[in-house]
């Protein structure tokens, strides 16, 4: 081999590209920066995470470069800009400057010199330019009286305490009932249902106080004519009356439609004479199961038929 084939170990590393040839680091960034960065801004970035994210994903390639100097050469142009968008650590970096207020932040948008208000962190959502944050701080003092007065009520009541802090808390109910000694469906029917009433009648109470609110007309619950409480109500009961009437043309028109579909037929035919899913389920030598969704489909065509 000739002398004069032989080239000098270059004094700057290049590396090879699949777009341009050999590219130092520096010709790499300036090649590949500026459309990271617009990649950037497409994607939501702003513009202050913009050099720190650039730093550490060009710091990335850089290193992966020197441990595999033809990387580039097995990647376009726009792949390698995603693998620097893809290593910024903008994640981390939103979820450290979460942890603190910036008063660069705060400053930035146009709050109309009243920036003092805002460093408590306080969202300025009120009517009051001059004091959004004392709205915020009246709720709070709201809050606190409201749990001292409940805390002081239960005070010699364990089981109590455990379910206000039950109702206020994240706690799960299993450990809320642990803690109360007792089992968790009667430790939550005896004393969480109570507590919770009490505590969404105190904040009803203070919000009515602050508020102009017109209090809506109770819902009247339905008569029950057999004399039981609750909310239960036989269903469908109004063509049930409707065909004992005598009205019998839409039932009549149902069963002749689907007197090709056995089980609906008889599901129909069940509820029209007024039987139980058991006995009907019995009667006809059907599962039950199945049998009692047939019919819960003919209650409904029946319903529709009637309100017709």
């Amino acid at each position: 081999m000739s002398t004069f084939q032989i080239k000098p170990f270059p004094c700057v590393a290049v590396y090879p590209t699949s777009w341009a040839g050999e590219m130092t680091f520096e010709q790499i960034y300036d090649d590949l920066a500026h459309y990271t960065s617009n990649v950037m801004k497409r994607n939501g970035f702003r513009p202050h995470e913009l050099p720190e994210c650039l730093q550490i994903g060009f710091m990335v390639l850089w290193e992966t470069l020197s441990a595999q100097t033809d990387f580039l050469l097995q990647k376009t142009r726009r792949q390698a800009v995603f693998f620097i968008l893809a290593r910024c650590k903008i994640s981390s970096m939103r979820y450290q400057a979460g942890m603190y207020d910036s008063l660069d932040a705060l400053t930035s948008d146009d709050w109309h010199n009243t920036a003092d208000e805002q460093i408590d962190g306080l969202q300025h959502r009120r009517g009051e330019r001059w004091a959004g944050w004392a709205t915020e701080i009246d709720m709070r003092v709201d809050i606190e009286w409201i749990m001292c007065k409940l805390a002081e009520k239960y005070a010699d009541s364990l089981k109590h305490l455990v379910a206000l802090y039950y109702v206020t808390t994240q706690v799960s109910r299993k450990d809320a009932a642990n803690i109360a000694g007792v089992t968790v469906w009667n430790w939550y029917k005896s004393y969480v249902l109570p507590v919770l009433a009490e505590v969404r009648y105190e904040f009803a109470q203070v919000f009515l106080e602050t508020h102009n609110y017109v209090l809506p007309e109770p819902v009247a619950q339905p008569s029950n004519k057999n004399g039981r409480t609750g909310r239960f109500t036989i269903p469908y009961r109004e063509w049930r009356e409707a065909y004992r009437q005598g009205e019998t043309a839409p039932a009549e028109t149902l069963l002749e439609q689907y007197a090709h579909t056995p089980c609906l037929k008889l599901a129909l035919q069940a509820q029209i004479d007024g039987k139980t899913y058991e006995q009907a389920a019995e009667q006809y030598g059907r599962k039950f199961n199945s049998f009692k969704k047939h019919m819960k489909r003919a209650a409904k065509l029946l319903k529709a038929a009637y309100a017709a």
